[in-house]
């Protein structure tokens, strides 16, 4: 499509969004400004009263005729008696002391077996390594985001052949397309 019909296709659809808003504000305007006349009415009668003194107040709203008369409050319910407490707490399942021991097979079998007792900067660097193993980054995340950085770029411009340049890529891209365009 070309710009000139995008452009003709906008005028018409601002035209369109135009007639309607018109249209709705000649079925809501009447009904608008009656509200307003009348508010602006009983707006006059308002200050008319209270200049004159004519005003009636209204009674506070425990005096009115239309209010209840308020209820007794209830009394507090008696609090509960406190339980007492369990003399021990027993393991709920069938483990027993012996297999809770320090030393004992608890921790055998686990993923980080051969890194027990875990040290921060170890498992620190540990996890660096294991995270940027894939680009051979030696454990450094901003060697390691760049060189993801450059081998998706690679990826995205393979198509193109720009070898991993995104401006080149966009601007053969818009050939390609124009190409077709004229084409087509």
């Amino acid at each position: 499509m070309s710009v000139r019909d995008q452009e003709r296709r906008e005028r018409e659809a601002r035209r369109r969004l135009d007639q309607a808003m018109r249209r709705a504000d000649g079925e809501v305007k009447p009904a608008i400004e009656a509200r307003a006349k009348a508010a602006d009415r009983r707006k006059e009668q308002v200050k008319r009263r209270i200049e004159v003194g004519d005003v009636q107040p209204r009674p506070l709203p425990g005096m009115r005729e239309d209010s209840m008369a308020s209820m007794k409050s209830m009394e507090s319910m008696k609090s509960m008696e406190s339980m007492k407490s369990m003399e021990s707490a027993d393991y709920a399942s069938e483990v027993t002391q012996e297999d809770t021991a320090p030393g004992s097979n608890m921790m055998e079998n686990m993923p980080l077996e051969e890194s027990m007792p875990i040290e921060p900067e170890s498992a620190h660097n540990d996890l660096a390594q294991r995270v940027t193993g894939d680009t051979r980054a030696g454990g450094d995340p901003h060697l390691h985001a760049e060189r993801k950085e450059d081998e998706i770029a690679q990826e995205m411009t393979e198509d193109t052949g720009a070898g991993g340049n995104m401006q080149t890529h966009a601007d053969r891209k818009v050939d390609q397309m124009a190409q077709e365009m004229s084409e087509g």
